[in-house]
């Protein structure tokens, strides 16, 4: 009786993993893994822009940004920021522009939204944020 319960329970799981994966959520799942450990507080993906909220201050998150950009090879055309929020455009080897945008949410936690390409591009967007989170936290 309890083996019809597991398979079930199997199933169910596998279901729901292929729902994840099919509504495509899948790709910034392997960036963040277990995002939440990591200083991720959450993210999304919505037309175009993959926006990621991470446990840090604004300016450490600002300076972690610009780190990112540096070591993923952009060429940075201009970076610039107040108190509350900030910018950063860059060019991509291929040409294609990116956009990283961040917003002073609290005293610790800064939400970064994330455009490569005129349409966006979801992988690359979850590399730069993954770039991010290591030059945040070192993981």
């Amino acid at each position: 009786m309890n083996g019809g319960i597991e398979m079930n329970a199997k199933r169910m799981i596998a279901l729901l993993a292929g729902c994840v994966f099919f509504a495509g959520c899948a790709a910034p799942l392997i960036f963040f893994g277990a995002g939440t450990a990591a200083g991720v507080a959450g993210y999304k993906y919505y037309e175009g822009v993959l926006t990621v909220t991470y446990k840090a201050a604004y300016i450490d998150t600002w300076e972690a940004s610009n780190r990112a950009a540096k070591a993923l090879g952009l060429v940075v055309k201009s970076a610039k920021h107040d108190l509350t929020e900030g910018k950063i455009v860059a060019r991509r080897a291929g040409g294609d522009r990116v956009t990283i945008s961040l917003k002073y949410k609290s005293a610790k936690v800064t939400e970064v939204g994330i455009r490569v390409g005129t349409l966006g591009d979801k992988n690359a967007s979850g590399t730069i944020a993954g770039q991010i989170r290591k030059e945040l936290f070192g993981r």
